[in-house]
């Protein structure tokens, strides 16, 4: 008997110890109500939170969260992080998948994009996640989210953002080392040659094939962003969009910056704008 009992103990220390990350209760980087499923692109490490409850067989829809920072095996800090768990469980709730890919600080550049692409269609066919996912952009996400959807208006169903970057005249911020890595990215040796072409690589020149595709937009932005001004990010952006037809709604945030904050991270009208595009989509 107690031979028996000590190799059940042993079976189940082994099963426990065979159990893949996404189900440890206790990840923090892991939302209520989902299982985590990592994921290699190359070299790219990416991510998917998948519904514990309530997800379809196929064509399940999806966020596409950005920026997706991983880094060490401790994701404290990083992105997506706990601040961000209120919205995904709503979403999770609801049966949609959150999925990200970590590019690096590759500032929306080809490089960044085409790993975009290769995990686009990774999740999509393996895992049979809807062909139109709902990005959502933080920060400098919109230069990776707002540039891949631009490429790809077809493919996708919404964007969702807070203080997003769409303008690189405005950061990163001319005379920082974050500048210099910027031109890296887009292939400049010279800083100052690429900022000269900043504006025509960056989101806010390229909004027309979004507004064909009538992929509706929403954005929340603090009128005391010092890092990332609304002014010469989110509100030509939604200015241009809209003046060309578009579906656009800019709401800005009184008295707060750039900062992880309850009035962007649980906002009820981002997730009420998520849900109604996702939850009332036709399957693609």
């Amino acid at each position: 008997m107690i031979r028996a009992t000590s190799l059940l103990i042993l079976l189940c220390t082994l099963a426990t110890l065979a159990l893949p990350i996404s189900s440890v209760a206790d990840d923090p980087f892991v939302p209520a109500g989902a299982t985590r499923i990592d994921i290699k692109i190359g070299e790219a490490r990416g991510f998917l939170f998948k519904p514990t409850a309530g997800s379809v067989d196929s064509a399940a829809p999806w966020v596409w969260y950005a920026p997706t920072l991983l880094g060490g095996p401790m994701p404290k800090g990083l992105y997506p992080n706990a601040s961000t768990h209120w919205l995904f469980t709503k979403l999770l709730k609801q049966g949609i998948w959150i999925a990200g890919v970590d590019v690096g600080e590759s500032y929306g550049s080809p490089a960044g994009r085409s790993v975009y692409t290769q995990f686009y269609k990774t999740v999509s066919s393996r895992y049979h996640l809807s062909r139109k996912p709902c990005f959502l952009a933080q920060s400098r996400g919109g230069l990776m989210s707002f540039g891949w959807a631009e490429e790809h208006p077809r493919d996708v169903r919404c964007i969702a953002a807070i203080y997003p970057v769409l303008n690189l005249a405005s950061w990163p911020p001319q005379g920082s080392p974050l500048a210099g890595e910027a031109a890296k990215a887009y292939g400049y040796s010279s800083v100052s040659e690429f900022q000269k072409q900043s504006i025509q690589l960056s989101p806010l020149s390229h909004v027309g094939p979004l507004v064909k595709a009538k992929i509706p937009v929403f954005i929340l932005h603090g009128d005391s962003d010092r890092v990332v001004p609304a002014k010469e990010n989110s509100q030509p952006f939604v200015t241009t969009y809209t003046g060309l037809g578009g579906a656009a709604e800019l709401i800005m945030v009184p008295g707060k910056g750039h900062e992880e904050v309850d009035e962007y991270l649980k906002s009820g009208r981002l997730a009420e704008f998520l849900l109604h595009q996702l939850v009332n989509a036709t399957p693609q």
